[in-house]
């Protein structure tokens, strides 16, 4: 992997701007809106975590895999293509790239499971995937490098000498944010630094207590946070209540940072925080409203698919 994100495919080839992210969708906006676009995008996330969750993967190979799929459809419609199958095949060389490899037949059997508990069919055999591969492989111009913003934010939070609970609230809040297009429009650090930025100001206040992180390691390790991927920020907040009190001793003395000053002196647009934050508000909106309307999802499915 390239040392530096801005000289890495990642950095030179994959960060679009909003025009150009709509310019891609033009096919699919003559058969459904742009808020149907989202609710599908927020759709096949889903399925991607599923079988993710499923496999046992670690949430950076989730992570890559849902990216992969936001890079195909940049240069492919729904309209045009098996969404479906490339859900799985993303996960397939997504595996692969972050070297914990699953068999074909692993990949296809879990996503027959997850179809069926969705009243749908996955009806692929590993001759689809395997060609779907190669398609897949030519269509993201072979370039594999994906940077997330996990290590960013344990990077930020150490600086900050965030909580843990806060951190690991923030990690949740990065794990949903790949049900938006932000892999694709901004980079991983800014992504990382909203996240922060939205849990400290739910807290409220000007300046933040700075604690030693006592398990940055574990907290780190992808494995930590496996399989927490939906409305992971719900449940973050639930543990960090019950947490709350165990977290700070006797024996640490915290620094008081100005939150405000912390942020203007970070190497991030301020703008780009901000939008990335309403966008993470919205989100958590709309997934809230597809859960009571599944039915409007197959709706649009059935009008944006041959």
């Amino acid at each position: 992997m390239a040392a530096n994100f801005w000289t890495s495919t990642h950095g030179t080839n994959w960060l679009l701007s909003r025009q150009a992210l709509a310019d891609c969708r033009k096919i699919d906006r003559q058969y459904v809106n742009e808020q149907d676009l989202i609710k599908v995008n927020i759709w096949f996330a889903q399925i991607i975590t599923d079988l993710g969750r499923s496999l046992q993967v670690r949430q950076v190979i989730i992570a890559t895999a849902i990216t992969y799929f936001k890079r195909f459809y940049t240069k492919n419609s729904f309209r045009n293509t098996e969404p479906n199958l490339v859900a799985a095949t993303c996960m397939y060389l997504a595996c692969k790239i972050e070297e914990s490899p699953q068999h074909i037949k692993a990949i296809i059997t879990d996503m027959k499971t997850i179809m069926q508990e969705r009243g749908e069919h996955f009806t692929y055999d590993n001759q689809k995937v395997a060609e779907m591969e190669f398609y897949l492989l030519e269509e993201l111009d072979f370039n594999m490098i994906v940077y997330h913003p996990y290590r960013s934010l344990m990077t930020l939070a150490q600086d900050l000498g965030t909580k843990n609970e806060d951190v690991q609230w923030a990690w949740y809040v990065i794990n949903d944010s790949y049900r938006t297009d932000m892999c694709l429009l901004y980079p991983p650090h800014v992504v990382a630094a909203a996240a922060l930025y939205l849990r400290i100001a739910l807290r409220g206040g000007a300046q933040y207590g700075d604690y030693s992180l006592t398990s940055t390691t574990s907290t780190a390790n992808d494995n930590s946070v496996a399989g927490v991927t939906t409305r992971g920020a719900k449940r973050g907040a639930a543990a960090a209540a019950s947490n709350n009190n165990t977290n700070t001793t006797a024996n640490e003395t915290p620094k008081v940072k100005d939150i405000r000053l912390w942020f203007a002196q970070l190497n991030v647009d301020l703008e780009h925080i901000s939008d990335i934050v309403q966008e993470i508000i919205s989100l958590y909106k709309l997934w809230g409203e597809e859960d009571k309307q599944n039915e409007k999802i197959r709706e649009i499915l059935t009008r944006l698919l041959k």
